[in-house]
């Protein structure tokens, strides 16, 4: 009796079993539960590993541009306006408007472009007569990694600033041998190389970061482009006895807005080196042009105001301008009435001196 009732016990047991395996092949039961999870995740729980944000989405890519392409140093203000991204080798255009007071009102006497002009030795049509100024200019800096260097390797000087054949002799001529090379002052920008056959011949003029240019003449071979950025002591070219020149030699300017004045000046020779690391530029450097008088006659002169005008390019803002021109966004701000969180827009003029 105890068997039998064991074998019926195993047999409803084996048939139950049977049902169950019917019911899930079926779809009666739910095969996916849903599981509440645990506040917590499991540490031992692997996620896919999400794609990494690409740095040059469109939310990102105009920050890196700017960063990347605003000038990395201040600018000496009293660099010249047409070279104030010479660190990055391109040359920036600014409006320039000269005003002359007449009574108790500025009249504007000229409205021009400071333009980088790559074929004109002086573009800018100032007369050095009317300069009445003193500008001290710092000829080199070696914290800034502005250095200077001397035209040439020698310095014999043959030949000084003055009048001669009945006209002025703009530059100092220095002794040198065909093929002897000729090295750049200062840093600064090629912006002329040219060919002048009734004077300089061969000649590279270069724009410095002091505001400073330098002119070299009667080369037999020019080895840079108008446009390449040099450092001092960079080879121009080598010399020779090109155009106007009675035999091989260097003819070495110093110009100021165009205007030539003495190297001597700057540097003596033969000792092939600068006098000072500032140079202090007045009036007197063209008493020259005035036949040896004082820089004032003794009369009254009118009072000159300039006025330097930047266009504001797209990406610009008030801060980036203001490190450009060495000046603070408030001393920006202020002298064109406007307020540090007003909105730039491409086209507009702002005074930055």
């Amino acid at each position: 009796m105890r068997k039998t009732a064991i074998q019926w016990l195993l047999a409803i047991g084996c048939l139950s079993i049977t049902l169950t395996t019917q019911a899930q092949e079926r779809g009666r039961f739910k095969k996916n539960l849903r599981i509440t999870p645990k506040n917590q995740p499991n540490s031992q729980v692997f996620e896919q590993p999400q794609k990494a944000e690409d740095p040059f989405d469109q939310e990102m890519a105009p920050l890196q541009f700017n960063n990347q392409f605003e000038p990395k140093k201040e600018l000496n203000p009293v660099v010249s306006e047409d070279t104030s991204q010479i660190d990055q080798g391109e040359t920036s255009v600014v409006e320039v408007l000269d005003s002359v007071l007449i009574g108790n009102e500025w009249v504007k006497a000229a409205d021009y472009y400071a333009v980088w002009d790559s074929r004109t030795i002086d573009p800018y049509n100032i007369n050095p007569l009317e300069f009445n100024e003193a500008i001290d200019i710092k000829l080199y800096d070696p914290p800034a990694n502005r250095y200077w260097a001397p035209p040439l390797n020698e310095g014999k000087l043959t030949s000084n600033f003055g009048f001669r054949w009945g006209r002025w002799h703009t530059g100092a001529d220095l002794d040198l041998e065909t093929g002897d090379p000729i090295y750049s002052a200062f840093d600064g920008i090629v912006r002329v190389v040219g060919w002048n056959g009734d004077g300089y011949g061969r000649y590279v003029l270069v724009r410095h970061y002091n505001g400073l240019e330098t002119l070299y003449g009667h080369m037999s071979k020019q080895t840079v482009e108008s446009g390449q950025y040099v450092k001092a002591g960079d080879q121009l070219g080598l010399g020779g006895s090109t155009g106007r020149s009675s035999g091989p030699h260097l003819h070495f300017e110093t110009r100021y807005e165009g205007n030539p004045f003495s190297p001597l000046n700057i540097y003596t020779f033969p000792e092939n080196a600068l006098i000072s690391d500032h140079f202090l530029l007045t009036s007197n450097v063209w008493d020259y042009l005035r036949g040896g008088r004082p820089s004032s006659d003794g009369g009254s002169r009118p009072r000159l105001k300039r006025t330097i005008l930047h266009r504001v390019r797209s990406g610009e803002t008030l801060s980036s301008i203001a490190s450009r021109y060495g000046m603070s966004v408030s001393a920006l701000t202020r002298k064109n009435h406007i307020s540090s969180r007003s909105k730039l827009r491409p086209g507009q003029k702002l005074r930055v001196n």
